[in-house]
């Protein structure tokens, strides 16, 4: 069965996406919270988490009640 294989669109990326809703959340969002808000897959929100932490444009904090990884901004993209 042949297979077409479809162009990218333009627009705002998925990481993107991500980083306005972590941005208008500055108390915190977690993975299933992006997933649900962005309707893309938990394992991509996953991966796009993984490079934007490593560019320490977001950081990641274990909340102790429902041991959960909340994301949030860190301190240079708020000091404006």
């Amino acid at each position: 069965m042949p297979f077409t294989i479809i162009a990218t669109k333009p627009g705002p990326t998925t990481s993107d996406r991500i980083l306005e809703l972590i941005l208008t959340h500055p108390q915190g969002i977690t993975v299933k919270g992006l997933s649900d808000r962005l309707n893309r897959p938990v394992s991509m929100i996953q991966h796009c988490l993984k490079d934007l932490t490593s560019l320490k444009i977001v950081q990641a904090e274990l909340n102790s009640e429902d041991r959960q990884w909340v994301y949030s901004p860190t301190g240079k993209l708020t000091e404006n």
